[in-house]
This record gives structure tokens, C-alpha cells and sequence, in this order.
């Protein structure tokens, strides 16, 4: 049977991801996988080490381009996130998907039958697209913060306390916001979606019900958090 496979909140570039730790995973179920979906922060264009956007993108687009000729039987898709909607990266995006028949991206979501992707962001956002917008729109400058400033977020991700809201905050409230957002942008995709997968929040679950939907989350890659590469089985026999 036909897979696919879904990841988000690597955070690529920035002081508190732990790249190594799933590179070789990730190529591997790209490898295997006929849909892979790169559900937002995939890249950290906020705290890079990279500095400067164009240093970032460039790292970016190397990076994507490895991923893509190492599986050229998978399909990918990318979702932004709010780390990394910023237009230089979008630029790029749109010049890598006609470069290579299997790269599409997506602003806000995307549907693999009956399962929707989205980054999640909107539960701090709000219900619409142009508020997410909004919320993406303060990230859009790289940090020029000091080297202690960026060694107490380091700190910060390595304890887990920027995460411990999302433990408290029940998973109810998560899914409800997120179900508002789906609503009212009217992405449910005539009623046929039945999964819905989003990160954000670097808290990993699977398989929360609430209203009818099944709710998961992959987690993070960065310090103090756990990273999970979800898969789902293909219904049809294509994508």
C-alpha cells in the first residue's frame, strides 16, 4: 500500500534545531513515501545562523534540492509556517517548483484525501488567512539579537518552557481554533477531510478526536522537544 508522510517544525538554521538527529530519517521516508508534506518551519529564517535572508535561502534552496533529487519519486508539498513566510523564500519556492515536476507549495494548507495540512500558527493568529498573514508578518526581519539573547533562547527551547502553555491549554481548545480557521476559510474540502495534521506548537500528539475529526501533530526537532515523522496510508492510487 501506497504511504505518505508528513513532518513540520525542524527549524533548519537556527541555534536550537537538531538537524543531525533526523536527517537520514527524513531522506528515508521521502525514499519511501509517494507524498511527502513539509508542514511549516521547516527553515528558521528568524534566528538562522545564516544571518541575512539571502544567505538562508540560498542554505534553503540546497538543502530542498538535495531532498528532492535523493527522492524523485515522492511528492512534495510545502506548507509555510511562520518562521519561514517570507517572500525571499517564496521567490525561491516558486522557482524550484518549475525546476522539479515534484515540489508544489502552499501558503496556508494543502489535502491528501481525506487529511488537511496547515502549520498550526493560526492558533495564535486567529480565524482567517489575512490574519495569519498579520501574525507571519512580525517574523519577516532576521533577529539581530545579541549573543546572550540568542544563548537564553537556546536555554528557553532546551528546558521546554516556551511549549508548557500548549501542555496546559487543553487539546480541545487547539483543535477548536483550528477548526474555526478551516471553517471560515472554507477548507474542509466539501466535508471529506477527516484528519487534520498541523505542528506550531512542538507539543507531539496523534490521533486526538474532537468534533468528529482526528487531530495529530509531529512535535519538533528542536532542543527540549520531541520530533515524530508521521505516516498515513494512500486510499488511492495516486496523489
Amino acid at each position: 500500500m501506497a504511504i505518505g508522510a508528513t513532518v513540520s517544525d525542524l527549524h533548519l538554521f537556527s541555534h536550537h534545531a537538531r538537524p543531525h538527529l533526523y536527517r537520514e530519517r527524513i531522506q528515508a521516508t521521502a525514499q519511501e513515501a509517494k507524498v511527502f508534506i513539509l508542514n511549516g518551519d521547516i527553515f528558521d529564517f528568524k534566528w538562522s545562523e545564516h544571518g541575512v535572508f539571502s544567505a538562508s535561502v540560498t542554505a534553503a534552496v540546497y538543502y530542498l534540492e538535495r531532498l528532492l533529487e535523493a527522492a524523485p519519486g515522492c511528492q512534495f508539498r510545502i506548507i509555510l509556517g511562520n518562521h519561514d513566510a517570507v517572500p525571499p523564500y517564496m521567490e525561491a519556492l516558486d522557482a524550484l517548483a518549475g525546476k522539479y515536476q515534484n515540489l508544489e507549495w502552499h501558503e496556508f494548507t494543502s489535502c491528501v484525501e481525506n487529511r488537511i495540512f496547515l502549520h498550526g500558527d493560526v492558533i495564535h493568529a486567529g480565524s482567517s488567512n489575512e490574519a495569519v498573514r498579520r501574525f507571519r508578518s512580525k517574523l519577516q526581519q532576521p533577529s539581530k539579537a545579541y549573543a546572550w539573547q540568542r544563548m537564553a533562547h537556546l536555554a528557553a527551547h532546551r528546558s521546554h518552557v516556551p511549549w508548557m502553555a500548549f501542555k496546559v491549554l487543553p487539546k480541545r481548545i487547539l483543535a477548536s481554533r483550528i477548526l474555526a480557521y478551516l471553517d471560515n476559510e472554507n477548507w474542509m474540502n466539501g466535508g471529506s477531510i477527516r484528519h487534520v495534521y498541523f505542528g506550531h506548537t512542538h507539543a507531539g500528539f496523534e490521533d486526538f478526536r474532537y468534533a468528529g475529526y482526528h487531530f495529530h501533530n509531529c512535535g519538533s526537532a528542536t532542543h527540549g522537544a520531541r520530533l515524530r515523522i508521521a505516516k498515513f496510508p494512500l486510499v488511492e492510487d495516486q496523489t
